[in-house]
């Protein structure tokens, strides 16, 4: 999370209560130390937390909108080199390094390893331009996404390593109605459209507008429906945690948090799995409240079949078929 956003009640929520128990549950009883990349902010707050479980940092931080353009990176690698791990930081936007494979300063980009945790903290929306050094403002998140995704393929392939790795994905819950309608009209699996069918009689994507917080469960199909599509060529399996719901630094910033399971399958089988079947319509969504809890928060069209008020009883739900 670039340092301008800065925390809030609820981001604290997300990290402490959802996050972190997954994570230790991975590292206790899975025996893991996780190499990370991501956007952990100036502060680096969420590798603060999880120090002790954290093997080696890649980290990314954006020239800065006022004063010292090269303020941010700065700090950022001054509390990195505090922090005591390894680690490399790039200066320029996540996407634009991973895609151009160089940061600004030219330090080349490349992965080597197998990123066991990947913390992409978007803070704007899914869809958001981002400012490049070249090509003016670009749509290069998705793209970026593909990228990352892929090249932990290869690195398993050719590096071995571990066979799974954990996405934690945060965009703004706000979203502009053409755009929504455009994501949920094209490339969608059987499942997503059976539930945009059931949705938009519900709460109907009007014909123009900025949607702030009102259209969950469409950025919840789109999401699922894009990051099934883009696992599904490097044959990757994936267990899916309930969708989850938080304020922002103000009242004007609606979130969604994503924890994605992901493990490479096996390349015998015809395809990868993902988990749980019908995700979009039979799991609950959850909301972090600023009093430290983490409630059932259902959006429309799902059944709440599958409830859960922990991201590690989730874990233990579907661990058999994780470790297989």
């Amino acid at each position: 999370m670039p340092g301008i956003f800065g925390d809030s009640p609820g981001k604290r929520v997300v990290r402490e209560q959802w996050d972190t128990p997954l994570l230790e549950y991975l590292h206790q009883s899975w025996g893991v130390r996780f190499r990370y990349m991501g956007l952990p902010g100036v502060d680096i707050l969420d590798l603060q937390l999880w120090k002790d479980m954290i093997e080696e940092v890649i980290a990314f931080e954006v020239p800065g909108g006022r004063g010292d353009p090269r303020a941010g990176i700065t700090r950022l690698r001054s509390n990195l080199r505090i922090l005591g791990k390894p680690f490399v930081a790039y200066y320029g936007p996540f996407e634009e390094v991973v895609i151009l494979r160089r940061d600004y300063d030219g330090q080349p980009y490349e992965q080597r390893h197998v990123i066991t945790l990947y913390n992409l903290d978007f803070c704007d929306e899914i869809g958001s331009k981002i400012s490049t050094c070249e090509s003016g403002r670009r749509v290069w998140r998705f793209e970026a996404i593909r990228r990352v995704l892929q090249n932990e393929k290869v690195c398993h392939d050719e590096e071995g390593g571990p066979s799974w790795f954990v996405l934690l994905l945060t965009v703004r819950n706000q979203v502009n109605a053409d755009r929504l309608r455009e994501f949920l009209f094209e490339n969608l699996y059987a499942e997503t459209d059976r539930y945009r069918l059931t949705c938009e009689p519900l709460v109907p994507i009007p014909a123009t507008g900025y949607l702030k917080g009102t259209h969950t469960w469409g950025l919840k199909a789109f999401i699922h429906n894009a990051l099934r599509s883009y696992l599904t060529a490097p044959h990757i399996s994936a267990l899916f945690f309930p969708v989850l719901k938080y304020v922002g630094k103000t009242a004007l910033s609606p979130m969604l948090h994503w924890i994605v399971f992901c493990r490479f399958a096996n390349p015998e089988r015809p395809g990868p799995r993902f988990y749980p079947s019908s995700f979009l319509s039979d799991v609950s969504s959850v909301r972090a409240d600023p009093l430290s809890e983490i409630t059932v928060e259902l959006e429309p069209g799902e059944g709440g079949r599958h409830q859960v008020v922990s991201s590690r009883e989730w874990l233990r739900r579907y661990e058999r078929y994780l470790r297989a």
